[in-house]
């Protein structure tokens, strides 16, 4: 472990991931990043938050909500892993730094902060103090940047700059930038204008490069920069620039690319579908620039800000959620034109691959919103996004995240006037669904809330919606005797009510239910009825009717029927780019071919669904690689 210590403007993270990329032939487990957020407005990460993104980087699947259990998770998986390197970013306390170390000394943790953190040493850490480049290397720099001629030509202004960046890599960054944006103008001139007067004050010499590079800048730009620092994002691109500055896209980007270049800002590579992302240069350079805007900005300026940057959220979340999941959509039919502040034109997404690829991308950006409109008051916001960005929580999986903003959005739903009840039943359903995906028996405890809120709104689908989770979350706790009276009871409503699709969905439950009850004709009887009502309608849900009819039938002896539906299971699943059901096939097929005494098939099925398991969902590999390792 290398701590890299240093102040303001030193440049540690640069240095740390210079020296990863040098070394990233020696390390063949890969290089894992977290930024431990001790310098932002939602900082720092608890040590249960830095163990989920790493972990998710390397396994996943569903995750401890505990973070101690987290931390031995973390040990176990790198005890195995090969050298790897781990960037832990902006750390501010030693806990949460030990928290994220691997099992063993093959691996090679850097840690970036901006004051020494002392107690690391105990743990063997190389604490390394980062100071201010010595003047040669200074002068080197701005050469490179700027020209030798042009430094040669103007010596004793060139060290005036060198002099006025104190060695601090960032300021001799925007000093560069300067430079570039001005060839024709002198250097002595630019020195002129970054000597602060009266004289500086120690650690405010970045304050006067900023304020000098902010001052070059064309007075929209300038505008678009100081809007910026109010944002709590962790970066940025056109389309939420443009919402905020109510400029169009074509002016935004141009206002970007004029700060990248002046230094203040740095792309992060593209951001598909809609451009380049954008993010502040330093995370001193945001502070001083916010602290700027406070002494500037007009009454309710920075509530606005936030309200056009919901309204940007809205926008695009309500767009993801209509082109991957709109029967979701539809349900509530969330508009962006509900709310004031829709960006015009409104974020478009060309399709659903693009959609989910975008939420990706900026879900940490959305989030830090929401639980800034929670804190603001802007209950109408919080939820109606919250509750869009429903494509995106069941793809993720960060359960950890799933019921965190769903405890603020039920809370904001309450808050907001024009919210029906409908809209809290919703939410409610989707944080229990939250709560079964990680295991929280208290799943239960909300999917009775929303079966008692369906009766009291007297909607008999929503009754037999409530009735199925209560049923699936039952056999999600290996109790299938206790889900088959709700699975009935649902289905019977739907029975009533002729929604056939979703009496099929209650029949391929219920026969999962009577699988381990040994009624093993009865489920297939339900199997079967699924199978036949999905075909055609539901290509997914039908390949899994027929996956667990297969499954049944190997437990019934019948190998070679239950070999054929799982073999069609398989290739309809993969047309259907389901990598997960893809993988749980392949293993209940190793399992058949198991029990039928064909080892060597057993074997090569098992391999093939690690395999396919391992991109997906990290325990399921394990578990199946383990009962590999028993059977060879």
């Amino acid at each position: 472990m290398i701590a890299l210590h240093g102040p303001v403007g030193t440049g540690t993270t640069a240095l740390a991931a210079r020296l990863l990329h040098d070394l990233q032939d020696a390390y063949p487990g890969g290089q894992l990043y977290v930024d431990l957020r001790g310098g932002e407005p939602d900082g720092p990460l608890t040590p249960g938050r830095a163990l989920g993104q790493l972990l998710r980087s390397v396994r996943p699947g569903t995750l401890p909500a505990d973070a101690r259990e987290r931390a031995s998770w973390w040990r176990s998986v790198t005890a195995g892993r090969a050298p790897t390197c781990v960037l832990l970013d902006n750390a501010v306390d030693a806990d949460t730094v030990r928290a994220c170390l691997p099992a063993d000394d093959r691996h090679l943790v850097l840690v970036t902060s901006r004051h020494p953190l002392v107690e690391l040493a105990a743990d063997g850490a190389h604490l390394h103090p980062l100071g201010p480049l010595p003047p040669i290397a200074a002068r080197q720099y701005l050469a490179i940047r700027a020209g030798e001629a042009r430094v040669r030509a103007e010596p004793h202004a060139a060290e005036q700059l060198v002099q006025l960046a104190a060695g601090l890599p960032t300021a001799l960054v925007l000093t560069a930038a300067q430079l570039s944006l001005h060839p024709q103008r002198s250097l002595s001139g630019i020195a002129r204008a970054l000597t602060p007067a009266p004289p500086d004050k120690p650690g405010a010499i970045m304050t006067h490069h900023i304020g000098a590079a902010y001052a070059g800048l064309h007075r929209g730009t300038a505008r678009t920069y100081r809007v910026l620092s109010r944002l709590p994002v962790h970066d940025v691109e056109a389309t939420l620039a443009a919402a905020v500055c109510d400029i169009t896209p074509e002016a935004a980007t141009g206002h970007l690319d004029d700060l990248t270049a002046a230094g203040l800002l740095e792309t992060t590579g593209a951001g598909e579908p809609l451009g380049p992302v954008y993010r502040f240069t330093a995370p001193e350079v945001r502070e001083r620039v916010l602290q700027f805007a406070r002494t500037v900005e007009t009454d309710g300026e920075a509530d606005e800000i936030l309200r056009r940057a919901l309204g940007w959220a809205m926008s695009a979340t309500v767009t993801a959620d209509d082109l991957i999941t709109p029967s979701h959509h539809r349900t509530l039919n969330i508009s962006p034109s509900d709310l004031p502040y829709a960006p015009q034109p409104p974020v478009r997404l060309p399709d659903a691959d693009a959609a989910l690829g975008w939420l990706t991308g900026q879900s940490d950006n959305v989030l830090s919103l929401v639980r800034a409109a929670a804190r603001a008051g802007h209950h109408d916001y919080a939820w109606r996004i919250v509750y869009s960005l429903w494509p995106w929580w069941r793809a993720a999986g960060r359960h950890e995240d799933w019921t965190e903003l769903h405890v603020i959005a039920l809370e904001s739903v309450r808050h907001d006037l024009h919210a029906d009840s409908a809209a809290e039943r919703h939410l409610l359903n989707t944080y229990g669904l939250g709560l079964r995906n990680s295991g929280d028996p208290a799943a239960l405890r909300v999917f009775t809330r929303v079966l008692e809120a369906a009766r009291r709104a007297d909607d008999a689908l929503g009754v037999a919606q409530a009735l199925y989770e209560l049923g699936a979350t039952h056999l999600t706790m290996e109790q299938p005797a206790e889900a088959i009276p709700l699975l009935e009871r649902a289905r019977s409503v739907r029975v009533e009510q002729g929604y056939e699709r979703g009496v099929a969905l209650a029949d391929i439950l219920l026969g999962q239910a009577l699988l381990p009850l040994g009624s093993l004709d009865e489920a297939l009887h339900r199997l079967q009825n699924a199978r036949t009502a999905l075909d055609g309608v539901d290509a997914h849900d039908a390949a899994r009717a027929l996956a667990w009819q297969g499954r049944v039938q190997v437990q019934a002896s019948d190998i070679s029927a239950g070999e054929r539906s799982l073999n069609t299971a398989l290739a309809e699943f993969r047309d259907a780019r389901a990598p997960h059901k893809v993988a749980q096939t392949l293993e209940w097929l190793a399992h058949a071919a198991e029990a039928d005494g064909r080892l060597a098939d057993a074997r090569a099925l098992y391999e093939q669904a690690v395999a396919q398991y391992r991109p997906v969902s990290g325990v399921d590999a394990d578990r199946v690689r383990d009962h590999l390792a028993r059977l060879a």
